[in-house]
């Protein structure tokens, strides 16, 4: 075996097959660490490509059968025996709890530090602490096992990676556990001279605790103004959110639904907007805000503020209520001195705190840090 550091993620789903936040990061991180001489794998659930490697983007993948969202834990066997093959020096578990059992456990066998980074506020708030009522009976059950397992496994685990500092303290106050945060990064947008126009977009899943419908509402409170308004966002199964969207499309000129699109689009309208409007009700440190600050583009939230960043350093306006977010989104579109002061702060405030190379750097730190901490093994 080589002497190369390996690290390896494990994770439901990879960048090239569906585009999330936390597939988002992870892609990022994994060309970083190969920029710094890391083997780089990753395992993700692809049954069509059971029993066979590839490399791509420099990153050797690995495949686990597709299981449903609270049973990944029956995967448990056949990562034991991938993790075995690769023999990683560090297992990073992020985009769900679900693994993190799984992992530590097969770690317990294999070696190897293992790192969760949590991706999303509700992994750490008072309902991952209780069982939830909803769904079927099966489900129930599946849920109480999967929660079970992962409760277990996170006070053993060698580290735990946070998006912020408010999921510290929900992490300390929900579970008396410690964690180290991390804010997501970005590889550097270089900055374009595109003049702006009357854009305002809206980018996401479309989810019911991210709200698209509430984006088609600010569309008719402002259909009169010469706004544009941009959904951009896949359909997660939901059909009314996607028919809400048609529907306002059709009634409203100005509103466009384009469905989802690559990164590469994505970002050629974050270069023209002068607006991003975040909907949802929690988030975990959306990678949309960030990738919008890098393109000097102030976001609106109706209540997602992480760490209170957007009042504290004037990136946007953070809205209570429907009203008031239709409110704020005109004060801002039709005052140019306060929307280029808010414009200039976003650029600003990213080049300087979600830079991608800085972030691989606090990693890194981290990982040397346990790897320092393991006793030295007894002579034989």
């Amino acid at each position: 075996m080589s002497n190369q550091k390996r690290f390896c993620f494990i994770l439901p789903n990879y960048i090239r097959e569906f585009r999330g936040g936390s597939e988002r990061q992870a892609y990022l991180i994994a060309r970083e660490l190969l920029k710094r001489g890391w083997e780089v794998h990753y395992v993700r659930e692809n049954s069509q490509n059971l029993g066979k490697q590839e490399t791509t983007d420099g990153i050797i993948l690995h495949s686990l059968p597709r299981r449903h969202t609270r049973l990944k834990w029956s995967n448990t066997t056949k990562l034991l025996k991938l993790m075995k093959k690769i023999e990683a020096d560090v297992w990073y578990c992020r985009g769900t709890f679900s693994y993190v059992y799984p992992v530590w456990k097969s770690a317990q066998k294999t070696g190897g530090k293992v790192i969760w980074a949590c991706s999303h506020d509700a992994y750490v708030t008072k309902k991952m602490t209780k069982t939830i009522r909803k769904g079927s009976f099966p489900y129930r059950v599946a849920l109480s096992i999967d929660k079970q397992l992962f409760s277990k496994a996170i006070k053993n685990i060698d580290a735990i990676l946070l998006q912020s500092h408010d999921q510290r303290r929900m992490l300390h106050l929900n579970r008396g556990l410690d964690g180290q945060v991390i804010y997501n990064g970005h590889s550097l947008i270089p900055q374009k001279e595109t003049e702006k126009e009357p854009i305002i977009l809206w980018i996401g899943r479309l989810q019911p605790w991210k709200h698209p419908e509430k984006f088609a509402e600010l569309a008719r409170n402002l259909r009169d103004e010469h706004y544009t308004f941009v959904a951009i966002g896949r359909d997660m199964g939901h059909p009314r959110f996607v028919e809400e969207l048609i529907k306002t499309e059709q009634e409203i000129s100005s509103f466009k639904y384009l469905g989802e699109l690559n990164q590469e689009d994505v970002f050629r309208w974050l270069e023209r907007a002068k607006l991003l409007v975040n909907t949802s009700d929690y988030e975990g440190f959306s990678n949309t805000f960030i990738e919008a600050w890098w393109h000097s583009v102030p976001v609106i939230t109706l209540k997602v503020n992480p760490d209170g960043l957007i009042q504290e350093h004037k990136l946007g306006y953070v809205s209570s209520n429907p009203e008031k977010l239709a409110t704020d989104v005109e004060m801002v579109m039709e005052d140019f001195d306060l929307w280029n002061q808010l414009s200039k702060n976003c650029r600003k405030f990213a080049e300087d705190h979600f830079d991608i190379r800085e972030k691989v750097d606090e990693l890194e730190k981290i990982i040397s840090r346990l790897i320092e901490k393991e006793e030295p093994k007894n002579p034989s």
